[in-house]
């Protein structure tokens, strides 16, 4: 994938010229840096506008797949798929007289996502409430527009502009450039080729703006995500519900935000929101027309097309495919809060088993088309692309037992979630499972594997010591039974062996340990990262899951007379003292800096072993060492991170480092 040229972070972005559709802010900066700074030209999709316009008009914003569906004069579009407002021509707009919008009310549409019709001419007939004059912004973006530049504006810890510009240091273009870099390629669910000629909505820009401010190492980063997701969380919230049918942007900012929130928000909140089961919910209704081939419309053309159709047959696929994407990836992210945090899935099939082997009546969705497809750009090459697309062929039922081969990283994460059974060389092909692809890839599966074979939430209980993702257990009992469970599960031996074998995999494939001074005796701790959302989370698992093996297992060799199971020793004080200016966590450093590399790095060459099985024959000792494992992991993974889900875990850490933890036994 060919990522986004580099940026200089010299300048800043304003929220006004980020997520403001009037402005030009390829070259309207507002900001002293960035005017008359040179970009290189950029293919622009027909059928959208280019940033020269200064106005929305429905045939750059709106969906192909809503546009049809007609207007009603009672509503404006707040899940339809124009980002125009709808007014009456002697209306003005409420930007102008600094109005703020009423009460929406609740969209309707035909049951049909995709009418037959849609690309009818003929088909669309304008209501009432269509304005023959283009808006140039909605009531409703506008308004949302200035809630988000007041709110960071007055948001302390978050570095602020001139009053010309607003927030014009806080919003840059690393954000954006950012997101595409490090997140873009795990989930794509936004068409980067269409995006900045589109001008997008404040909501998706602001959500994309707060993932990739998680990427960014300046001082106000984490700070300046969070305040976009909880300003962004609110206005989402005062929204109608937002369907399949409602347009991209809206199903776009559900998505992101609700995997930032898992992951990164104030409070720890694993659970899947209402708006987004709502949404989830309503995209797997659909899922027997989004089955269909995204590139039908463009099939039907005759070989003497013109660019109009092309473009025509274009928007229809980038609609539909979008609508799948945001589908798949909401599998994937719904498969990864089952993983995770032991919670139940969201969409719960009740199929009965059907006579004689009959096919399920539920629909299988293909995968998601080609990388090399959804960033190809401009339009006419994409039709070239298109047409050496091989049309989707129907399936037996035995055939769909069997998964197609995937081509890229989101197709083979989309065939791991919906086929969890099959070992991955028999999901990816060989190419797939080298360089960085490969190593997401496969630390996914390891992660996937450790979690099957491990109950999550009793390791929670356990460790937290009855505080379980930010709430206290309700009763002793419960407390209790967690801990019969985890000594159930470390006496199961296969079961904890092989999520042992697979938490160390995960640890060993992201610890990097080399000596850094010229004596050869100095040894550094660093990682590689995989720029996942929930690779902080999986790394933190999988040292729980190695530290609860092991403490059990050096608790038994200790009763049994075998030795001492104890770990790594506290260090004096003037060690604590010598680290903990160093460092961003909460709590200071527990172990010597190069105590702790020493002892993870033994840890991980004991654990280093071909098979699960040959767990069983590592020292008692050996295993019992985690402290210095999971002191690196607090200090260098965790500890610099914000959220309430990332401070429970530095939390937890440090309490077992310490030693003053109750847990005795479990």
């Amino acid at each position: 994938m060919n990522q986004t040229s580099h940026i200089s972070s010299a300048g800043a972005l304003s929220i006004g010229s980020l997520v403001h559709p009037q402005t030009d802010y390829r070259y309207n900066m507002g900001t002293s840096a960035f005017n008359g700074f040179s970009r290189q030209p950029m293919h622009f999709v027909p059928g959208f506008t280019s940033d020269d316009s200064m106005f929305y008009t429905p045939e750059s914003s709106q969906s192909p797949v809503s546009e049809y569906y007609g207007r009603y004069a009672h509503r404006q579009s707040i899940s339809s798929s124009s980002s125009v407002a709808a007014f009456e021509p002697s209306g003005a707009s409420p930007l102008i007289g600094g109005n703020i919008p009423g009460h929406w009310a609740p969209s309707s549409a035909p049951p049909s996502i995709l009418p037959s019709n849609m690309l009818d001419e003929g088909s669309y007939l304008p209501s009432p409430a269509d304005s023959s004059v283009p808006i140039p912004l909605s009531d409703l973006d506008g308004y949302e527009w200035s809630v988000i530049r007041r709110e960071l504006s007055n948001t302390s810890g978050i570095l602020s502009g001139d009053a010309a510009t607003g927030v014009s240091d806080t919003i840059r273009w690393d954000c954006l450039d950012h997101y595409w870099q490090y997140f873009h390629p795990h989930f794509p669910i936004v068409h980067r080729p269409s995006f900045l000629p589109t001008k997008p909505s404040p909501l998706l820009a602001s959500a994309m703006a707060a993932i990739g401010s998680q990427y960014d190492s300046r001082p106000d980063a984490k700070q300046y995500s969070l305040t976009l997701l909880e300003v962004a969380t609110k206005l989402l919230r005062r929204r109608d519900s937002i369907t399949s049918r409602s347009r991209l942007a809206d199903l776009q900012t559900v998505f992101l935000l609700e995997i930032l929130a898992k992951f990164c928000s104030r409070r720890a909140e694993v659970e899947m929101s209402a708006r987004f089961r709502s949404l989830f919910a309503s995209l797997d209704q659909a899922r027997r027309t989004l089955a269909t081939d995204p590139l039908a419309v463009f099939r039907t053309l005759r070989k003497e097309r013109t660019p109009e159709d092309v473009a025509r047959a274009h928007k229809f696929w980038l609609d539909h495919e979008t609508r799948r994407r945001i589908l798949q990836a909401s599998h994937v992210l719904d498969h990864q809060q089952v993983t995770f945090f032991a919670q139940a899935p969201t969409i719960v099939q009740h199929e009965r088993p059907r006579r004689g082997g009959a096919p399920s009546l539920r629909c299988s969705i293909p995968l998601p088309c080609s990388e090399e497809l959804w960033e190809t750009s401009p339009v006419e090459a994409w039709s070239e692309k298109a047409s050496n697309t091989q049309a989707p062929k129907l399936r037996s039922p035995q055939q769909q037992q069997t998964p197609k081969t995937p081509t890229d990283y989101f197709q083979a994460q989309v065939s791991l979630v919906s086929n969890p059974d099959l070992p991955i060389d028999q999901v990816l092909p060989q190419e797939l499972q080298a360089g960085k692809t490969g190593a997401c890839l496969s630390f996914n599966c390891h992660v996937m594997e450790m979690a099957r074979n491990t109950p999550v939430r009793q390791l929670l209980v356990v460790s937290g010591e009855s505080w379980v993702l930010g709430k206290k257990l309700e009763n002793e009992a419960e407390f209790q039974e967690a801990k019969r469970t985890l000594r159930a599960w470390v006496d199961a031996n296969h079961e904890s062996r092989t999520a042992v074998w697979h938490a160390t995999q995960v640890l060993r494939s992201r610890i990097n340990s080399t000596l850094s001074d010229y004596t050869n005796t100095e040894l550094s701790i660093s990682f590689h990262d995989t720029h996942m959302l929930h690779e902080p989370w999986a790394l933190y698992l999988a040292a729980l899951v190695c530290w609860a093996y092991g403490f059990s297992a050096s608790t038994m060799a200790e009763n049994s007379g075998q030795g001492s199971g104890a770990a790594s020793v506290i260090s004096e004080p003037q060690s604590i003292l010598s680290r903990a200016s160093s460092m961003s966590s909460a709590h200071p450093a527990l172990l010597d800096a190069h105590e702790a590399a020493y002892s993870t790095r033994e840890y991980l060459a004991a654990t280093n072993v071909g098979t699960a099985e040959n767990i069983s024959r590592i020292d008692f000792q050996v295993l019992g060492r985690t402290h210095g494992l999971l002191e690196v992991i607090r200090l260098y993974k965790i500890g610099a991170l914000l959220g309430g889900l990332m401070n429970e875990a530095e939390r937890v850490l440090y309490r077992l480092v310490e030693g003053r933890s109750r847990l005795s036994h479990f």
